[in-house]
């Protein structure tokens, strides 16, 4: 009875503005759409593969898409309505769902390749879009609880939806389940389109095309927290990225069904069920935990190749999930309070191009690196390269801290 409570809390709670509920809850009935089958995609994509590095180049068509729609879109948030790209963006899952289905139905690549393209460009419209939203309606001082709040709501749908799709899949291909976020996506662009006709906008700065061209120009002179948190961003999404791509790959090649497989996308998720927590936590204990999750996930890369049991991929997935939502409410709430508000679009923008790059960039030479010299010498590498970047990120953040 007290977890009911809890979750009705979640939704009813007056701290968190009305069009932030309306558009999480869009998001979370387009997320339930890919619930049931976002799981498998590393094994829908290594079915098409011949070896890790060819997985990990089709993978990279999502994050192809991101990194170069997200500068154009950073600087339309800055000049257009929040909800007119969220819409575009849910118009783009339309073709998304139905291209994995065609994929699965013709066996033909070229399916799975647009899918993923298509989806970067879509996400890219409806996260920037929905960030410059709360951005725009939230008080600054309770960012990271709001984008918490997003995250605990909308991905506990989607883990609903993933443990309905340990079923489903027994009975269902995963093409089938994928065109699932064809029709979700349809409900939620309704929902945002009869929000955005009652919507009121707020009036906020537009930057004219000349500043945007300055602020483009000007991450030099961003604050030393922005510019660190674009080393962090890089070099975390990169090895997060990989784990949570190869780690499900690994365990399917080793022997485990596909059901088994879809548990490594919830537990991927679980820990952004905490994210109004660790939000709440973030506000209070500021960047100075940041250092401490960076060790842990350190020392969770190194682990693999010494602990390659089933349940270890897990207990590991799930702990660089939370080490990995923490910083991401966190990041949220740095960005608007370093940002001036006509700027929230392009510096979010930037922001999460530089995080895309990483993600692709880190399966990528990963993949090359477990095709060439092993997944025991490639965790090692990638181990070292994380110590390296905790290193840095703690003498940044100490001269951070002295200088305040």
């Amino acid at each position: 009875m007290k977890s009911i409570r809890r979750l009705s809390h979640f939704f009813s709670s007056s701290e968190i503005p009305y069009g932030v509920k309306i558009i999480t809850l869009a998001t979370s009935i387009r997320w339930i759409g890919w619930g049931f089958a976002e799981t498998l995609i590393p094994i829908f994509i290594y079915s098409f593969s011949n070896t890790f590095a060819e997985a990990g180049l089709i993978k990279s068509g999502y994050d192809l898409g991101l990194i170069l729609a997200l500068p154009i879109i950073g600087m339309a948030a800055d000049r257009f309505r929040a909800s007119t790209l969220i819409l575009i963006g849910l118009f783009i899952y339309f073709f998304i769902g139905a291209s994995y289905f065609l994929a699965g139905t013709t066996g033909l690549v070229i399916f799975i390749i647009f899918a993923r393209f298509a989806n970067g460009v879509g996400y890219a419209l409806d996260s920037v879009g929905r960030a410059t939203y709360f951005r725009r309606h939230s008080p600054p001082e309770k960012m990271a609880t709001v984008f918490g709040y997003f995250d605990t709501i909308a991905d506990f749908w989607w883990i609903v939806a993933a443990l309905l799709g340990i079923v489903l899949i027994k009975y269902f291909s995963i093409g089938t389940l994928l065109f699932l976020i064809t029709p979700t996506s349809v409900i939620s662009f309704l929902i945002i389109w009869k929000f955005r006709k009652n919507e009121k906008e707020l009036v906020h700065p537009v930057a004219s095309d000349e500043a945007s061209l300055r602020a483009l120009s000007g991450v030099k002179n961003w604050s030393r927290t922005l510019k660190s948190l674009i080393l962090l961003n890089f070099f975390v999404s990169g090895a997060a990225a990989v784990i949570v791509f190869f780690l499900p790959i690994e365990a399917y090649t080793e022997g485990a069904n596909l059901g088994m497989v879809v548990l490594f996308g919830i537990v991927t998720t679980l820990p952004t069920l905490f994210g109004w927590e660790l939000g709440k936590w973030f506000d209070i204990k500021g960047t100075s935990f940041f250092t401490y999750g960076l060790i842990l996930f350190t020392v969770l890369v190194f682990s693999i190749p010494f602990f390659s049991g089933y349940l270890w991929k897990l207990v590991v997935t799930f702990l660089i999930g939370l080490i990995v939502e923490f910083i991401s409410v966190g990041n949220n709430e740095l960005v608007t309070i370093h940002s001036s508000p006509e700027h929230f679009g392009q510096v979010d923008g930037i922001m999460r191009s530089i995080s895309n790059i990483g993600a692709m960039v880190g399966p990528l030479f990963i993949g090359i690196s477990i095709d060439s010299f092993g997944i025991k010498t490639s965790y090692i590498a990638l181990g070292t390269l994380m110590l390296l970047v905790t290193f840095m990120f703690n003498i940044s953040n100490r001269k951070e801290l002295k200088k305040n």
